[in-house]
């Protein structure tokens, strides 16, 4: 969780509002009311507050959308909370109904980058199978036969019966691998070598986070 960001009060002043969102480069925060989370509202809420709930205040649960995580929801739960409502900002409340902090679209990004082993050194597969015949067990087989782990992996329906399975391996050079998986008639899609991805990667995840904080 980021306590860091700000939250708002049904009292607030919209202007004072939209300054701190533009301030901590967010579309969207938190209203809270005596600790308790009243719900979530947007930048384009906001904008219109002199036609809607008035400007001097915001009235409680004019223009809010109540929605949030747990403290135990799994990171893909928040994912899944963020892009199907399009927040910045997802707030973390207790069962009670009690605020506790919120999550940035930002702080998901670097967790998820954490988790599928972006930092790491090594290089990319992506295969492209029928999901019927889908065996992590066995490409993992063949990936620590040539010495070598599986840092992450995900699988994506591209239709048709067929995956897309993308592995993270911890091995820069993955010759021996691909050779491997040739004589087990995997087809390859692509395959990014730590030479050939490395600077590029780093270089779109940083423009990403850029974007992030405009």
């Amino acid at each position: 969780m980021n306590r860091q960001v700000p939250v708002l009060h049904p009292q607030d002043d919209p202007v004072d509002a939209l300054n701190l969102m533009d301030q901590f480069r967010v579309a969207d925060l938190p209203v809270v009311e005596d600790g308790i989370f009243c719900g979530m509202i947007s930048e384009t809420a906001l904008m219109s507050a002199d036609e809607v709930i008035g400007q001097e205040q915001l009235a409680l649960g004019a223009g809010l959308l109540v929605i949030s995580v747990k403290p135990a929801d799994h990171l893909y739960e928040v994912l899944k909370v963020a892009t199907e409502n399009h927040l910045t900002v997802i707030p973390v409340v207790e069962t009670e109904g009690q605020y506790i902090g919120s999550i940035t679209l930002e702080d998901i990004v670097e967790e998820v980058a954490r988790m599928q082993g972006a930092h790491e050194p090594g290089g990319i597969l992506v295969l492209e199978m029928p999901s019927k015949d889908y065996s992590l067990q066995q490409i993992a087989r063949i990936v620590e036969e040539n010495g070598a782990k599986i840092l992450s992996s995900s699988v994506h329906p591209t239709g048709d019966g067929y995956v897309d399975v993308t592995l993270k391996i911890n091995q820069p050079d993955l010759n021996a691998i691909l050779q491997s998986l040739d004589r087990f008639r995997f087809t390859v899609k692509r395959s990014y070598q730590e030479a050939e991805y490395s600077e590029g990667l780093q270089k779109r995840y940083e423009e990403f986070m850029r974007f992030l904080n405009i």
